[in-house]
């Protein structure tokens, strides 16, 4: 994927993903079904001055707990003879928004790394692989990270890419008045590096604990250590633009002129116009050139569009989130590519709005579902063993059957708890607004599910149910109360997770306002992310954080979801990583068909 003959100054640890693996704070959990390809590791498990391997040399000057750096995997296919004239791919998806690294939020994952890159790069084991970085090293006391950025790094416009670039892109993307709808600051999990609070709370911008050494040396310099700091410079967020470009405005990237780091750039990216188009960068500068020439995006809300241009052979590849994939699971299964994203899809409710203002009226509409009968119906029996009970996935570390407080349904129980509720009776709730936020009959059924057991079980009569996005509300859009929305472990670690869902729904800036609070939950939180993840206390001190988030009642929920891209068989070396991203991309290419 990424091929490099030079050294690289690193510093050997354990990453995150390995820690999953040999740590048992609690009983094992099933995987999700794990994509074929391989990659090699080696951790250093004691001080040494220098290993000295055949094709690469690895320099290993202290042992400190850190992630190593691997050597990608070759593809296992090159292209040659089978390889197609045109090589375009084809992709749909549900919709897109503006492209910038640090508020991209969903379908612009699969090539945003490959434009402007992230120090790292994710393979589908969790693993870092070098990228606009070479690599890096950190103090013994866990609070200095150097990060070499690779010195033939260029902008598309031959410029080289600079440290000070990054540090400028990055204040940026931390503050809300700067950046509108940007998810750096509560995704990423930059709250230990010095100065990063008080950006993101828009009180200075002085990102203190980012220096930029030289041209091409980044310090970063954190208030308290941080186990999982490294992985989180591989997230597609913190990839850089240049501010110059950034400057002339939130849709900066939609008429191709914004210059990129990586090996594709955009031609263009219109969301009026709904044209969506990425091509090579001619003056990338990695060792590896793409085979792919040209990236086309097209949008259909309507999964049921999209899955007749897959059966017409109109698209290449296509991201559903309905059942209708599982049309394909039998006869195609060899399409499906799992991407190893631990997701929560559920409904979150609007503290700040009557009556979900009141935590015995949300209990209640929680305990008036059957969620297991509601979700076999709504997803005709697809995700029976997905229903989401708690917001760690099975596949994470530290998961907890059951560890949702009074969770269960119980139709007595929810009559008590609306009687106890400053509103008391079902017709005193006021109107109950739900946005489907998409047109997933999943989602839509499963609204209609909920709102009918509530209707029987509580007697609760006034609820309007809107497909789409919330702009279909109109002027009623601020009214809404219950949303559509999903949550995904981007760094599959389960503290930052649980860290990331209260920073977001507690943050005023964030769609407005949820209106979560809980001052308890923020002091445990403060020192669970600082905890070693093999210490022996660290499952009981995450699972009672959640324990502690999930008792607000903030959501309804739905189901765990398995996010999969399909890819006709053309498409080969084809790969995603837990950000969504096509990263094999480099190696990607079309077969003749």
């Amino acid at each position: 994927m990424f091929s490099r003959t030079g050294r690289w100054v690193v510093i050997v640890a354990v990453v995150s993903a390995i820690l999953l693996a040999l740590v048992s704070c609690q009983q094992a959990a099933a995987p999700l079904p794990a994509p074929t390809a391989q990659v090699v590791e080696r951790v250093v498990t004691q001080v040494v001055e220098k290993v000295v391997e055949t094709k690469q040399t690895v320099v290993v000057e202290k042992l400190v707990e850190k992630p190593v750096l691997i050597t990608p995997t070759p593809a296992p296919t090159t292209a040659g003879s089978d390889m197609a004239a045109d090589q375009t791919i084809k992709y749909v998806t549900r919709g897109f928004s503006r492209l910038d690294p640090a508020s991209e939020g969903g379908f612009g994952r699969f090539a945003i790394s490959h434009m402007w890159m992230p120090l790292f790069l994710r393979d589908n084991k969790g693993q870092l692989q070098p990228w606009l970085a070479t690599g890096y090293e950190v103090s013994a006391d866990g609070l200095t990270y150097t990060i070499h950025i690779n010195p033939k790094a260029v902008w598309s416009d031959g410029s080289p890419v600079t440290a000070k670039e990054a540090k400028d892109y990055w204040t940026y993307g931390l503050d809300p008045n700067a950046c509108k709808g940007c998810y750096l600051a509560v995704t990423v999990g930059w709250d230990l590096v010095k100065g990063a609070k008080d950006v993101a709370a828009g009180k200075s911008q002085d990102l203190s604990g980012v220096i930029a050494k030289d041209d091409k040396t980044i310090e970063f310099q954190l208030i308290s250590p941080d186990p999982i700091f490294v992985n989180k410079l591989a997230l597609f967020d913190t990839g850089f633009a240049k501010m110059e470009d950034v400057n002339k405005g939130p849709n900066y990237a939609s008429d191709g002129t914004a210059r990129v780091n990586g090996p594709f750039m955009v031609k263009v990216w219109d969301l009026d116009k709904k044209q969506y188009e990425i091509v090579q960068n001619p003056k990338w500068w990695g060792d590896k050139k793409p085979t792919i020439t040209r990236i086309v995006a097209q949008e259909a809300p309507d999964e049921n569009v999209s899955f007749i241009q897959w059966q017409n052979n109109e698209v290449d590849v296509a991201f559903w989130l309905s059942n209708i994939r599982e049309r394909l699971r039998k006869d195609q299964a060899d399409t499906f590519v799992n991407i190893p994203y631990a997701t929560n899809l559920y409904f979150p409710l609007w503290l700040t709005l009557a009556p979900m203002d009141d935590l015995n009226v949300r209990k209640a509409l929680v305990h008036a579902v059957d969620w297991d009968k509601a979700i076999a119906a709504a997803w005709e029996g697809a995700r029976n063993d997905r229903v989401m009970k708690t917001h760690l996935t099975p596949e994470l570390q530290c998961y907890k059957k059951d560890n949702w407080p009074e969770w269960g349904y119980d139709p007595a129980k929810a009559k008590q708890e609306l009687a106890a509720s400053k509103y008391g009776t079902p017709d005193k709730l006021g109107k109950i607004r739900v946005s489907t936020g998409g047109m997933s009959p999943n989602y839509i059924r499963t609204a209609e599910i909920m709102t009918e057991q509530w209707k029987t079980n509580l007697g609760i009569t006034d609820v309007e149910i809107k497909p789409g996005s919330l702009d279909a509300w109109g002027q009623d859009k601020a009214s809404v109360q219950v949303h559509r929305e999903s949550w995904g472990a981007t760094i599959p670690d389960a503290a930052n997770m649980i860290q990331g869902l209260y920073q977001y729904y507690s943050d005023p800036t964030q769609n407005g306002g949820q209106g979560l609070k809980d001052d308890e939950l923020a002091k445990m939180l403060a020192s669970l992310t600082t905890m070693k993840r093999d210490d022996p206390k660290y499952c009981d001190a995450v699972q009672q954080a959640e324990a502690k988030l999930l008792g607000n009642y903030y959501f309804l929920p739905m189901i765990w979801d398995v996010y999969e891209y399909n890819f006709k068989p053309w498409i080969k070396n084809r790969n995603a990583n837990v950000d969504n991203n096509w990263y094999t991309l480099l190696d990607m290419y079309v077969a003749k068909h």
